[in-house]
Order: C-alpha cells, then sequence, then structure tokens
C-alpha cells in the first residue's frame, strides 16, 4: 500500500513540473497576443506636448494663491491655468474663482472666465462674465470688476445687474468695500440705478 502512495506522489510530481511550465508559457503566449501592438515608429501617446510654444508662454496649471487683507479678511484665488508676462511681470489667468470672507462672517464668492493680476497695483481685473454671490443673498453680474488683494473692495466701473432679497437691481456701477476692522460692509450702487421692488411674501 504504501508502494502505490509513493508512486502516484511521484507521478504528480513529475506531471506538476511539465504541466506548470507549460501553462505559464501559455499565460504569456496569450498576453502578448491579447494586447495592443505597438508601432515604434508611432510617436508617444501622453507625449502630445508643444514644447516650443510651453517654452515661449510658461503656464501654471491650477494655481492657488491665499492671504490675509489689512482690514483682517481671508481672500483665496483660484484658476485653471495661469500665464506669467515676462515684460510686465503680470499674471493672466483663466477659469478664476475667488472667495472673500471676513471675521465677522460676511463673505463673497465670485468667479470670472479671465484675470489680469498686477502684484504692483494690488488688484486683479476679472472679466468674461463674472458672478458675484454674498453672504447677504446679493447675486451680481457683470462684465468687468476689480477684485483687490490687499484690502476688501469690489468694483465694478460698469453696467451691473444683480438679484436682491428685495428685488432686482440695475446700475452703472457698483462697489462692494469697508472702511476697516470691524467696519460693517457697504454694497453701493451708483450711475444710474434702476430696482425692481418686489415685497417678500
Amino acid at each position: 500500500m504504501a508502494r502505490t502512495y509513493d508512486d502516484t506522489y511521484s507521478w504528480v510530481v513529475a506531471g506538476a513540473k511539465i504541466a506548470l511550465p507549460l501553462t505559464a508559457l501559455a499565460l504569456l503566449s496569450m498576453l502578448f497576443l491579447v494586447s495592443d501592438r505597438i508601432d515604434p515608429t508611432q510617436p508617444v501617446p501622453y507625449a502630445d506636448i508643444d514644447l516650443d510654444e510651453l517654452a515661449r508662454e510658461p503656464r501654471i496649471t491650477l494655481p492657488h494663491f491665499a492671504g490675509v487683507t489689512e482690514d483682517g479678511a481671508a481672500l483665496s484665488l483660484s484658476a485653471t491655468e495661469a500665464r506669467t508676462d515676462l515684460l510686465t511681470a503680470g499674471v493672466s489667468a483663466s477659469g478664476i474663482v475667488a472667495r472673500l470672507k471676513s471675521p465677522e462672517g460676511f463673505s463673497a464668492d465670485v468667479t470670472a472666465g479671465l484675470a489680469q493680476l498686477d502684484p504692483l497695483a494690488g488688484a486683479v481685473q476679472l472679466s468674461g462674465g463674472v458672478h458675484i454671490a454674498t453672504s447677504a443673498n446679493y447675486a451680481i453680474v457683470a462684465e468687468e470688476v476689480l477684485l483687490s488683494t490687499d484690502r476688501t473692495r469690489i468694483e465694478s466701473p460698469g453696467a451691473i445687474t444683480a438679484d436682491a432679497p428685495f428685488g432686482q437691481i440695475e446700475a452703472g456701477a457698483m462697489v462692494l468695500q469697508t472702511e476697516g476692522v470691524d467696519a460693517p460692509h457697504l454694497l453701493v450702487f451708483n450711475n444710474g440705478v434702476k430696482l425692481v421692488y418686489q415685497p417678500v411674501k
């Protein structure tokens, strides 16, 4: 009985020594047959980059800026892409999302298609469909807005439209600012203001 067991074990081991390498070889062959053929003359798919353009126009992807203004408000600014101008030391960006929040809880969220940052002037010029939403329930749309980076000030030198808690507003210009730490935030519409009043029901 012991002799039969030993013979069976020997046959199984001998068969495994042959079957396992053949199985591994078959699996490797299938990997090469099923996988896509690579043409060495074709460019690498993920190397679709214009190096000449990148050298001429250096850019930053998903930049983010954060700081605190002189009156204590937290300012954050992010973009999809930013490019530097070597001649003017300015920065242009696209896909802008900005947030201004004061220690007292007032906040303003700003989105825009384009931005031009002037570090010497301490301001960002936003354009390309600017939307401003404040914590006081004002939703403002403007063509161009100047956002200060050193103090709480958002100014539209041109026409705006706004949805307010009490109705719709059209004006030739607008300024949102505060006079200093712990001072109230003032939202001023001027240059010909039209109000369509809608009383709260």
